[in-house]
């Protein structure tokens, strides 16, 4: 196990190392900011970090993973754009550590949330956003960044906006005492799937708790079975949309099979965010 820490990137020859590693993350050789932008973004109030991993006998590190965000038009809102991490190192936690470290430094600077969007198709990132970091969402971009390239390829860019609440009780639970799974004995499924394939849903429910299954593997399906995923981005398009606009919101995620549980709300509508953040890697 190599010797994982995060640290600022603030001189743009840190900052240089940055788009090959975002091509290396999602496969895109289209798509990677610059790093004069990066730099420029920085000195205005943007959190560039690197993680980075030394192997036994290097006496270099290694740059493995990255967490770039920015300021937002509501002060207390810091907006983390892209996050993502090398694929041989995602599973030695070095996504919760740029996390947390993200949430340290936005706290830090009187930030109270951070926010960012994610395809809520990707099993592995609802789990690690809702369950691991405690975010939850209750609202739904359709095509938030038009067509993409890479790992995304295949489907329009729904994508789901997520919230962080960097004090709340939910959050420090998750973060220093991690609960069960959440409990979905008993609670309505919305939709149907058979084979990865969803067949129906229902948009009748008015239950406090519900929930809505996705697929075990979207990236295979993006990759094999362009009219699959098609069918299912229009499917939880319909789902997410509908049941969001009734006042649900997503707050957990459970495995076998893959399933949010949304849970009603009565709050007042608020205005909707901009829709700006770029898929991150792992999470």
């Amino acid at each position: 196990m190599p010797e994982l820490f995060i640290r600022e990137l603030k001189l743009p020859e840190e900052a240089l190392e940055i788009p090959a590693l975002e091509r290396a993350i999602w496969n895109d050789p289209g798509e990677s900011i610059r790093p004069g932008t990066l730099i420029a973004l920085v000195h205005e109030g943007a959190l560039l970090a690197g993680a980075y991993a030394r192997e036994e006998g290097s006496e270099r590190p290694r740059l493995v993973g990255f967490i770039f965000g920015f300021p937002t038009s509501r002060p207390t809102d810091h907006h983390s754009h892209m996050a993502g991490v090398l694929p041989a190192y995602r599973d030695m936690g070095v996504g919760f550590l740029l996390k947390r470290y993200q949430r340290d430094w936005a706290l830090s600077r009187g930030y109270e949330r951070v926010v960012w969007t994610f395809d809520p198709l990707r099993a592995a990132n609802a789990h690690f956003n809702l369950q691991k970091l405690g975010a939850t969402f209750d609202r739904y971009i359709p095509n938030c960044y038009g067509p993409m390239g890479g790992i995304n390829a295949g489907a329009p860019s729904d994508r789901v906006y997520a919230t962080w609440e960097l004090r709340s009780p939910r959050v420090l639970e998750r973060l220093y005492a991690p609960p069960p799974p959440p409990k979905t004995e008993g609670l309505p499924l919305v939709n149907r799937v058979e084979g990865e394939v969803p067949l129906e849903a229902r948009l009748e429910l008015s239950e406090n708790r519900i929930m809505v299954q996705i697929p075990e593997d979207w990236g295979a399906i993006l990759q094999a079975d362009p009219a699959l995923a098609l069918a299912w981005r229009e499917h939880s398009r319909l789902v997410f949309g509908h049941y969001l606009a009734r006042g649900y919101r997503a707050v957990g995620f459970a495995r076998k099979p893959n399933c949010y549980v949304l849970e009603r709300r009565h709050a007042q509508p608020c205005e909707p965010a901009p829709p700006t953040e770029a898929e991150g890697g792992a999470f």
